[in-house]
């Protein structure tokens, strides 16, 4: 094959290679792509010829990573070049730190925020300016759930005229208001209607931390948290002390209790008598044994004649008893008519019968003095302006005070017991 043919066939052969190469080997990676063993399936048919009989061409890469084919270039090796590793930044991207975001501490459980200590301080002077309270503000107070943050100690309540509370209670500042609502209210116009005079003075007591009744298993009673007032007696201007046990009076339950004790008492009174009838009736009919022979042949034996008289002597004094007079004329002597028939003995039925009769239990009747007047007129009045009225008709625990308080309810219904 003459020379310039077999430059043309290389040159073609270069050409087509060139292309056959994937464009990142021939142009982005700047690396020499090497020629394959063999002409791909659509080089043209000489193209094998010339490899056989000459050295193939090889695509050289110039500086500006442009392949050109140069001829006469023996071929390079052919495995094919590694991709370079992508160059290092020399500057570190900032590392990413998770903020944690910023949480205030909860304060200790027995202490209050100075919020709250603001709050309640600035809302006790406000409700208690239009009461002419004479106070004695104390330390915060919190354990646990119990407490308030502004306790004070109530001594007087409605100015010179008011009333005096001794010892001083210590509560918050709403039951404090609350209660010079009701000493205007309520308790001086109940106490100068039915005893005559005003009230000056009020023994109770509040704040005690604790559960309802003091049972553990019940729930924090509001004296826990100086929202109730216990009252036990008042004392009036002309000098009468009023206590709640003793002018109140009988209960309702003390009424019931006593018909129940009266009814059971005349439940046993019958149940005896009949006892006592069925012990008796049977003795009437009971059936005598039969005498022996000693005794019947002593029985048969005929009675001596004559005035013999037996006497008995006591062994402590020696002396002869008495002589009893015979129980016939006793009969004569104790009925002046000898001939009407003596009076019979009560049987056992009629005994029983004359002892139930004496089975009485008092039944106690409501009090209508003007001490127990006046609790009840209190009472009842109380019930308009606390939430929870409790006196000696609640339940024992009240028999002695009444229990007053402002518990914030859902149903917004008072109790009143």
């Amino acid at each position: 094959m003459p020379l310039d043919q077999r430059e043309q066939t290389a040159a073609a052969t270069v050409s087509v290679q060139d292309q056959a190469l994937p464009t990142p080997l021939r142009r982005a990676e700047g690396a020499a792509a090497p020629l394959p063993d063999r002409a791909p399936d659509d080089a043209p048919p000489h193209a094998s010829a010339a490899q056989q009989g000459n050295p193939p061409q090889q695509a050289a890469i110039d500086a500006n990573g442009a392949g050109q084919a140069v001829p006469g270039v023996p071929q390079a090796a052919a495995t094919p070049p590694s991709p370079s590793p992508p160059a290092r930044s020399e500057t570190r991207a900032p590392e990413t730190r998770e903020l944690m975001p910023i949480v205030k501490a909860a304060p200790p459980p027995d202490e209050w925020t100075p919020e709250q200590l603001a709050t309640e301080l600035r809302t006790c002077l406000q409700i208690l300016a239009p009461a002419a309270a004479e106070i004695e503000l104390a330390e915060p107070m919190k354990s646990g759930a119990c407490g308030t943050p502004a306790p004070l100690a109530l001594r007087r309540l409605g100015g010179s005229r008011g009333v005096e509370f001794s010892p001083p209670p210590t509560m918050n500042c709403r039951l404090a208001a609350s209660l010079n609502d009701w000493i205007e209210k309520v308790l001086q116009p109940s106490a100068e209607k039915v005893l005559g005079t005003r009230v000056k003075r009020i023994i109770g007591a509040s704040y005690s931390c604790r559960n309802v009744y003091n049972n553990p298993k019940l729930t924090l009673s509001e004296h826990a948290t100086g929202n109730a007032i216990d009252i036990s007696a008042f004392v009036t201007a002309d000098g009468r002390t009023v206590k709640v046990l003793s002018g109140w009076g009988p209960t309702d339950r003390d009424i019931v209790a006593a018909q129940k004790k009266a009814e059971a008492g005349k439940a046993e009174a019958h149940k005896a008598v009949a006892v006592a009838g069925a012990t008796g009736s049977s003795k009437g009919t009971a059936k005598v044994p039969p005498l022996s022979a000693e005794a019947a042949e002593a029985k048969s034996a005929p009675k001596s004649s004559g005035n013999l008289q037996k006497t008995e002597y006591r062994r402590e004094t020696g002396k002869a008893p008495q002589e009893k007079p015979d129980s016939g004329s006793q009969k004569d002597a104790a009925s002046p008519n000898s001939g009407a028939d003596a009076k019979a003995a009560p049987t056992p039925a009629e005994k029983a019968g004359s002892t139930s009769k004496d089975v009485h239990v008092a039944i106690p009747k409501p009090a209508t003095t003007k001490e127990s007047m006046f609790l009840k007129r209190l009472h009842e009045g109380s019930c308009g302006l606390f939430t929870t009225v409790l006196g000696p008709e609640a339940n024992e625990a009240h028999r002695d005070h009444f229990h007053l308080d402002i518990k914030i309810r859902r149903s917004k219904t008072p109790i009143c017991r």
